[in-house]
C-alpha cells in the first residue's frame, strides 16, 4: 500500500492538488494547500478542514484514518471568528 494519497483541497473556493503522507496528521498538509493557492495571510491553525458533507475534522488524526481515496475534496476555511 502506497503511503502517499493526491488529495483535492479548496481553500476560499479555489481546488489546489496537495499530495499527502497517509501517517502524517490531516494539518500536515495545510500548509502547502495555503501557499499553493497564495493565501498567507493566516497562520495554519486559523483554519479548520470539513469533508463534502461540511464535517468539521479532527486535524491531528493521521490521513490514512479517515479512509479517503484519491482526489478526495476538502474544504479549508477560516475558523468562525477570525478576521480575513
Amino acid at each position: 500500500m502506497a503511503d502517499k494519497i493526491m488529495l483535492v483541497v479548496v481553500v476560499n473556493g479555489s481546488p489546489t492538488a496537495v499530495e499527502g503522507n497517509v501517517n502524517a496528521p490531516l494539518h500536515s498538509i495545510i500548509g502547502k494547500a495555503l501557499e499553493q493557492t497564495n493565501n498567507g495571510g493566516q497562520p495554519p491553525e486559523n483554519w479548520e478542514m470539513r469533508d463534502v458533507a461540511g464535517q468539521i475534522l479532527d486535524l491531528k488524526a493521521k490521513i490514512g484514518s479517515f479512509g479517503f481515496t484519491s482526489d478526495t475534496r476538502l474544504f479549508l476555511n477560516l475558523r468562525a471568528g477570525v478576521g480575513g
